[in-house]
């Protein structure tokens, strides 16, 4: 099936200003030349440590970060066109879950509003119907009809995460971006709103982005997983491969990290130093500073993400990889029981 979305050496670089005319002496690389497809239905998982890139890459895509460099394409067709009169019809097909229920919501409108704001950005319905289509929407969402005249501080955060989904599949998207929408809920909220996102997937024929820093979360929801250090993608593959067998150093390091009660046998792979400023990356490989395979070839030539094996379609941005295939299966015994 042809790619919904389509991502091609996208760059999405901050300048870094100085001076009494602000001249730009510099830039922070947040997104720095990363691509990766995702399929109509497909739930993708974004993950790394906090600075890597993950949600500027999402906020890029729906348009409200400016990309450098690098092409968006949602069904082929080139995303956030330059005239402003051409994006209205493109921002019904791709929505946002943002990561705090708290602040994501307009405190001064009611739920009514907001969950019905963008059908009528998009003429979709006529300001009598906003009441019809309010109820509808929150009945998907598991809310009763009762509160649409209420307001947001009125709600828990699990109750407020739910109106941001009925706000984000009003206007029927066909990708919806997750940028850690379930970090902020309580243990047994959480399960019940991946569970509701599982659910309007299958019924909708969602596609999702879901950026997390929980792998478990990851592993319950997403078919295909991309790893990202830097502002590059350095491994991606099914949710299964990554997280059982991960083969780029880096991976393996962030999935260790995972705690694992009543575990004091299992091997953790401390990363030394802290990471990199994305504003001065390291030449060659991004990683290369902090991973314990690096040699002083990684200093001199970049890693592409290139198959693992030919013909596979889990892919790995490493020039030893060849070797640290043979050393997957060794940090999947080394991973066993993390998410069990």
């Amino acid at each position: 099936m042809p790619p919904l979305l389509q991502i091609r050496n996208l760059k999405t670089w901050f300048p870094i200003t100085s001076g009494v005319f602000s001249r730009t002496v510099g830039h922070v690389r947040a997104v720095d030349g990363v691509s990766f497809d995702i399929a109509p239905g497909e739930t993708v998982g974004l993950v790394g440590e906090s600075g890597c890139g993950k949600t500027t890459l999402g906020r890029t895509v729906l348009g409200l970060e400016p990309r450098k460099s690098g092409e968006i394409l949602l069904g082929g067709i080139p995303l956030w066109p330059t005239r402003h009169q051409e994006t209205l019809p493109l921002r019904r097909r791709v929505q946002m879950i943002f990561q705090d229920p708290y602040s994501s919501l307009n405190p001064r409108m009611t739920i009514q509003e907001i969950v019905t704001e963008g059908l009528l950005q998009q003429r979709l319905i006529r300001p009598r119907e906003r009441g019809n289509a309010a109820t509808r929407l929150l009945q998907e969402v598991g809310m009763e009809p009762s509160v649409l005249h209420r307001y947001p501080h009125e709600f828990s955060g699990g109750q407020r995460q739910r109106i941001s989904i009925a706000r984000a599949i009003a206007v029927r998207p066909e990708l919806v971006i997750c940028d850690e929408a379930v970090s902020a809920l309580d243990v047994s909220v959480r399960a019940q709103v991946l569970n509701l996102l599982i659910d309007l997937r299958a019924s909708h024929n969602l596609a999702y982005l879901f950026i997390s820093h929980d792998l478990g979360v990851i592993r319950h929801i997403a078919s295909r997983v991309v790893v990202m250090y830097l502002g590059v993608v350095v491994e991606t593959g099914s949710s299964s491969e990554v997280l059982d067998s991960p083969a780029h150093p880096y991976s393996r390091a962030l999935i260790s990290a995972v705690p694992v009660p009543f575990s004091e046998s299992r091997k953790r792979t401390i990363l030394k130093g802290d990471a990199p400023s994305s504003s001065h990356p390291p030449s060659g490989c991004r990683f290369r500073s902090r991973c314990p395979l690096a040699l002083p070839e990684c200093a001199a030539r970049v890693p592409v993400l290139e198959p693992i094996t030919p013909g596979s379609a889990r892919q790995v941005a490493c020039i030893r990889k060849d070797e640290i295939l043979d050393t997957s299966q060794h940090a999947k015994a080394l991973l066993q029981g993390v998410f069990q």
